[in-house]
């Protein structure tokens, strides 16, 4: 086992498999989860019961948090985590937030002495279990360099995208083609199927065709079986990307026609209570929005 201790503050959806990718490469894990931190026991981690514990242990610590209230929570709430940050402590932060939040945090880390790197996850839970996931990663080379056992821990292929803050545009251009992709990818589905093939026949021959896409892949196979639970990508983990990836479309003056089709089904299914639902849901909407066939005599 290495002698380095990694300290994860926030063991949920995406935490859980980083948390098991560091596990398996032999490194000490201690990891704050508020609840449900039986999983990550069970797979070797040792759970702590506050953020400052994790700092009292660790020597990298991975930020992994659903947003900025959540962030704020850990770092100045009872027992949090930056009273408790040394000047030998190097973070990694893996929640997206919006840059001028990200870069704000940054400051009040870097003022205790502490390094702190942007490493941006592209790829559902199962994809970093898998090791299939990308990191975009903003920070300087030096740090990069500093962090790559504990990178290279959690996934193969990583960018330096530029300084820190930088990533976080890229994850949303990554989610903004991801979007589009899965409605795409049901929409697809669709026509094969009303065309007269079994939806299994369409995903075989379609994710090896030149139409194919990684969203074709990993979500028209659920939508042919319907496995829309439990969500590796639940819709109501997509709503805060939509959100982010249409301002920074809207703050560049971009067209984005199949972005705003894509985003209004996503939203109309989180208005019709699907959010636990897998994102590859959406195909529901477009069966139901298809015309009946008439009957044949």
């Amino acid at each position: 086992m290495s002698s380095i201790t990694i300290g994860m503050v926030g063991l949920g959806q995406l935490g859980l498999p980083i948390a098991t990718n560091l596990l398996k490469a032999g490194y000490r894990v201690v990891g704050y989860r508020r609840r449900d931190r039986e999983a990550f026991t069970q797979l070797g981690g040792i759970a702590v019961s506050s953020p400052a514990e994790v700092a009292a242990e660790a020597d990298f610590i991975l930020l992994c948090l659903p947003g900025e209230a959540a962030q704020l929570e850990v770092m100045d709430g009872p027992n949090g985590l930056f009273n408790a940050l040394r000047p030998e402590h190097t973070l990694i932060e893996t929640g997206t937030y919006k840059r001028a939040f990200k870069e704000q945090m940054a400051k009040r880390i870097e003022s205790k002495g502490a390094e702190i790197l942007e490493a941006e996850i592209s790829g559902s839970p199962p994809m970093v279990l898998a090791r299939k996931a990308s990191i975009f990663l903003g920070g300087d080379e030096q740090l990069i360099e500093h962090c790559q056992p504990v990178l290279s821990a959690i996934a193969d292929i990583q960018f330096r995208i530029g300084e820190f803050g930088s990533a976080v545009a890229m994850k949303l251009i990554a989610n903004y083609l991801l979007t589009i992709h899965t409605l795409a990818a049901a929409e697809a589905l669709n026509l094969g199927v009303r065309a007269g093939f079994s939806a299994e026949k369409v995903v075989e021959v379609i994710r090896q065709s030149a139409g194919g896409s990684t969203m074709f892949s990993i979500r028209a196979p659920m939508m042919a079986s319907r496995t829309f639970k439990p969500a590796p990508g639940a819709l109501v983990t997509l709503e805060k990307y939509l959100q982010m990836a249409g301002e920074l479309s809207n703050d560049l003056g971009c067209a984005s026609p199949l972005f705003n089709v894509a985003e209004s089904y996503f939203l109309r299914a989180l208005d019709l209570g699907m959010g636990e639902e897998d994102i590859s849901a959406v195909i529901r909407l477009i069966e139901s929005d298809s015309s009946v066939l008439p009957q044949e005599e």
